[in-house]
C-alpha cells in the first residue's frame, strides 16, 4: 500500500468504525471493492487544484498501489469520486452491522443493548449508538414497506 492518502469526510460513527476496523490511515484489503472504486476515480492533480490536506473531521484513506495509476502521480480525487468512495464504505458498514445483528436477533436481548454492544465492539462511541440503531431500523423498515420481512419470526413454545 502506498503512503499517499486521500481525505474524505465521513459521519463520525462511520469514521470511528472504519478506523477501528482498518487502521488510521485506512488501508482496505488489496482486492476490495473500495480499492476498486478508489482506483477508478483517482486522478492526477488538476493544474488549478490544491492537494488534500488533513483537517478536522476528515478520514485519511490510503491510495492503493497500481501499475496503471501509480499513487505518486495519481493522488487526487474530486468530490464526485469521494462521494462514490463514501457510498462504498457505507455499503460495507451496513453489511457488517446487518450481518452481526441478524445473527443474534432471536436472543433474548433488547435491540438497544445489542446495538450498544456492537458499537462498543467496533470502536463507535456510545454517544453515537442512537444513530446506528436508527440506521438498523431504517434498513429493516424500508424492506418491510416493500413486503419483505427481514425479521425472524418469534420462536414458538412447544407443548412438550
Amino acid at each position: 500500500m502506498s503512503q499517499f492518502v486521500i481525505y474524505i469526510r465521513l459521519e463520525k460513527y462511520l469514521a470511528e468504525w472504519l478506523t477501528h476496523s482498518l487502521g488510521n490511515p485506512v488501508v482496505f484489503p488489496n482486492a476490495s471493492n473500495e480499492n476498486a472504486v478508489i482506483r477508478a476515480f483517482i486522478q492526477r492533480l488538476p493544474k488549478d487544484a490544491q492537494p488534500d490536506m488533513a483537517t478536522e473531521g476528515m478520514t485519511a484513506i490510503c491510495i492503493p498501489d497500481s501499475k496503471a495509476k501509480p499513487p505518486a502521480s495519481y493522488n487526487y480525487m474530486g468530490e464526485a469520486g469521494k462521494k462514490a468512495v463514501r457510498e462504498a464504505i457505507m455499503d460495507l458498514f451496513i453489511q457488517n452491522l446487518w450481518n452481526d445483528l441478524k445473527r443474534i436477533e432471536n436472543a433474548n436481548i433488547g435491540i438497544n443493548t445489542r446495538v450498544a454492544a456492537w458499537c462498543e465492539m467496533h470502536g463507535i462511541s456510545l454517544d453515537r449508538v442512537e444513530t446506528v440503531r436508527q440506521k438498523y431500523y431504517r434498513i429493516r423498515d424500508a424492506y418491510t414497506k416493500k413486503g419483505i420481512n427481514l425479521q425472524s419470526p418469534s420462536r414458538e413454545k412447544s407443548d412438550g
